[in-house]
């Protein structure tokens, strides 16, 4: 295994971070801004669980991402809550089979808006990294645009 560090993008959008915090933690909804990406927790299972520490979270990523489970054609990324500090911080390890690491989302106050900072560092086999690399740099700015019209609007 080799690590992939310091995949990081910026971007600003303009509404409070309240309401930035609200719609990234929203997990379940994330796959309509995330590009073929289908986003789902313990939250959505069992009502009992509180939104913060500890909670695992799941991304599948790949072709037909609504069909998951019954077409697998992609990588499914299981997520643990590591710090929750609303609604500035969260970060999360990657604890999955094939991808393994930690991912972090970082808000702050600005006038006029929010600046939204992700950073993912993946541990994942170096065939995986030499073709994923490009792809998810790509595929995270575009998603992340997305997702500040999609809060914008």
């Amino acid at each position: 295994m080799r690590k992939l560090s310091d995949l990081s993008l910026t971007i600003k959008v303009n509404k409070p971070v309240e309401m930035v915090w609200s719609s990234l933690v929203d997990w379940s909804s994330q796959g309509k801004w995330m590009l073929q990406t289908k986003v789902w927790s313990e939250l959505d299972q069992d009502r009992t669980v509180k939104n913060g520490k500890g909670v695992l979270i799941f991304a599948f990523t790949g072709l037909f991402p609504s069909l998951y489970p019954k077409l697998r054609l992609g990588i499914l990324d299981t997520m643990e809550i590591r710090k929750w500090h609303p609604p500035l911080l969260c970060e999360v390890d990657h604890i999955g089979r094939v991808i393994r690491g930690s991912g972090k989302f970082e808000l702050k106050k600005i006038k006029g808006g929010t600046i939204f900072y992700w950073h993912e560092e993946i541990i994942a086999p170096p065939i995986v990294l030499l073709f994923v690399k490009p792809v998810l740099m790509a595929g995270v700015w575009l998603s992340l645009r997305r997702f500040a019209r999609q809060v914008s609007a």
